[in-house]
């Protein structure tokens, strides 16, 4: 029997709370400080196997792979962690002071910050797919920003747009965000990435 529209739709939304539970579940497993960084990069890794069926999105491939990427994960968030702490305490610092310069470099370090993000969520992708030294992912991950100027501004829209409906219904958090994330940044850099794919092969 062939499922309608409604009841795909369902099973879509089923397959985002599913990965997200998992996201905050195996955060939780590593004790949070090392948790987050693995789980959600085995969230992208098994969204990329099982796609949006539900279920395939099971508890046993997330183990698996967060037993894979617990040390490798962990390296690649904190980097991003510690560079996105460092621009936002001297956001803060440059935020305090008055002057057009002061206000000039508010704005660049604020892009910084989104740049960052993006970056981040570059990483994700390719970590899934890729098996290259950090160093040469981080690179990879930082020319494709550069790559194509209107999917930057895509992958900003979405990620803005989840947090700003998140900030309103805080309940997101626990079902949809982080699984949300993932969803988004693997739609809206898909022909980035296949570009890429396209060089490297």
């Amino acid at each position: 029997m062939e499922s309608t529209g409604i009841q795909r739709l369902f099973y879509i939304l089923w397959a985002i709370i599913k990965l997200n539970l998992y996201i905050l579940v195996f955060t939780l497993a590593g004790g949070i400080v090392l948790g987050m960084g693995p789980a959600f990069q085995s969230a992208n890794d098994v969204l990329l196997t099982s796609g949006m069926d539900y279920q395939n999105i099971t508890f046993g491939k997330m183990a698996e792979r967060f037993k894979a990427n617990f040390k490798r994960s962990n390296g690649i968030f904190w980097i991003f962690a510690a560079l996105l702490g460092i621009v936002a305490y001297n956001l803060f610092l440059a935020s305090q002071i008055k002057g057009l310069l002061w206000f000039i470099l508010s704005f660049v370090l604020f892009f910084a910050i989104l740049l960052l993000l993006v970056v981040y969520l570059y990483a994700v992708q390719y970590e899934t797919t890729y098996d290259i030294s950090i160093g040469n992912l981080l690179k990879l991950a930082f020319i494709s920003v550069f790559l194509n100027f209107g999917t930057f501004l895509k992958v900003l829209f979405g990620v803005i747009s989840i947090l700003v409906v998140t900030w309103f219904f805080k309940g997101l958090l626990l079902f949809a965000t982080f699984s949300l994330f993932l969803v988004w940044s693997g739609y809206a850099t898909k022909n980035i990435r296949q570009l890429v794919e396209g060089k490297l092969v």
